[in-house]
């Protein structure tokens, strides 16, 4: 094994013994150049923080499938996983019609609104908003039209989602490139995988942090998934 290979294994090793964030971050930062030259062949195609996401979904995959013992390096099992990455622009080539691209979007648009509750004490006006998730005033509000619409057409009072419509969808990209605390917090701000959707006050006390923190985090949060959908537009 050359050099680059040998730490690829011993990285490999550490996370397998314990599987840790910090392990499989290190060891998808050794293999990060890899990575990105295979998200590079398909930028263009889709946003590109959403094939980076299914880029390190694949890598971790990789990760826990890999078996020493068949002979091949931990690189070259990685490679094999990536280059299913070539499916991604022709699964996702209406992903603007998406269920999960647009639960997406719900998500990130009641983050935003949330977090902007928290500062002001108040519902944000629809400038506040357009200026906090960085969307035109008039995508906006034709958004927040489409929910009031769907809302009364299925006779509830918000739109309901299936946020767990599809393991390779691009609420799993997102999820899967989240750290710890942050999935947490996108469970319990979304209801993700089941869980409770929770007040303020109750991911607070869950998480043991405080206003400000709470208010910083859904901001990064808000960023991050904003991010994957390219801005939010389509």
């Amino acid at each position: 094994m050359g050099a680059t290979a040998d730490k690829d294994m011993e990285l490999w090793r550490q996370w397998k013994k314990k599987p840790s964030d910090a392990h499989a971050m290190a060891l998808l930062h050794q293999v990060n150049p890899m990575i990105q030259k295979e998200v590079n062949r398909w930028a263009g195609t889709l946003a590109r923080p959403a094939i980076e996401l299914e880029a390190k979904r694949l890598a971790m995959e990789a990760m826990s499938t890999y078996q020493p013992t068949r002979g091949a390096a931990v690189g070259t099992h990685m490679m094999n996983r990536l280059r299913k990455l070539s499916r991604l622009p022709y699964t996702h080539q209406n992903a603007a019609r998406m269920p999960e691209y647009q639960t997406l979007k719900f998500h990130t648009h009641n983050l935003a609104k949330a977090a902007l509750e928290d500062k002001l004490g108040r519902s944000p006006t629809i400038d506040e908003l357009s200026s906090e998730l960085s969307w035109p005033k008039p995508y906006l509000a034709d958004f927040q039209k489409s929910l009031r619409q769907e809302s009364i057409e299925s006779g509830t009072p918000a739109p309901i989602f299936d946020i767990d419509n599809g393991a390779s969808g691009t609420i799993d990209f997102v999820y899967n490139d989240l750290n710890t605390q942050q999935k947490k917090l996108f469970q319990y701000s979304t209801g993700y995988g089941g869980a409770k959707i929770l007040t303020n006050p109750q991911i607070m006390k869950k998480l043991k942090m405080t206003q400000g923190q709470l208010s910083y985090l859904k901001r990064k949060l808000i960023d991050h998934v904003s991010a994957a959908t390219g801005g939010g537009v389509s």
